[in-house]
């Protein structure tokens, strides 16, 4: 991998091969790939719960939500690629004198990432009345990683907040961790699939 070639780009088996061996931990990158295809997984729900023609709510409301969990797909991605880079852009700007604005852009992307998750999870919650049987467990388990994936890209937000206890971070993001903390606890993702009499 070169240092212009996106992360996404590259087959998964590369990918992990390539976090693995890296001197710093990429975790932003990590959660942003994990949620994509967590969001993956709950849009396929979706489509196959569409084409069956098992949901109640109109074609074109279910096509619109479909779109809109692209698009998070989409964003997530971009995340995971930027946060891969973040590391060098962040040493760059603390080189160059503007330490703070690096430390905001290392805050800015998990603080997304979490935000993202938690659209795609609180649309596929929504769903739920709406998936098919065939694929209702699988809607289930996507929400279960949406649910980490949120949780994970919040705690990268605190992590940084500690290391970096910069009054300007904090009254900016801590609000924002709060924020997701608080919409994390409001998912109800399944403990089980079977009753608990089954």
């Amino acid at each position: 991998m070169t240092d212009t070639t996106p992360i996404t780009s590259i087959p998964l088996h590369d990918f992990t091969g390539h976090v693995s061996r890296q001197s710093h931990a990429m975790a932003g990158a990590t959660i942003a790939a994990s949620a994509a295809q967590a969001v993956s997984l709950g849009r396929a729900c979706m489509a196959i719960s569409l084409a069956e023609g098992g949901a109640s709510r109109t074609t074109k409301d279910i096509s619109e939500q479909i779109t809109g969990m692209d698009r998070i797909v989409s964003s997530l991605l971009d995340w995971c690629d930027r946060d891969a880079t973040t590391i060098a852009a962040f040493v760059a700007l603390r080189e160059s004198g503007q330490e703070l604005e690096g430390q905001m852009l290392l805050c800015q992307a998990p603080a997304e990432i979490s935000r993202l998750s938690l659209e795609a999870a609180n649309t596929l919650q929504v769903f739920r009345t709406q998936v098919s049987e065939k694929v209702q467990d699988d809607l289930e388990m996507a929400l279960t990683l949406l649910a980490g994936t949120a949780r994970a890209a919040m705690l990268l937000l605190d992590s940084n907040l500690r290391i970096w206890p910069d009054p300007d971070l904090l009254a900016k993001f801590e609000p924002v961790r709060v924020g997701l903390e608080q919409e994390i606890n409001k998912l109800s993702p399944a403990a089980r699939i079977r009753s608990q009499s089954a």
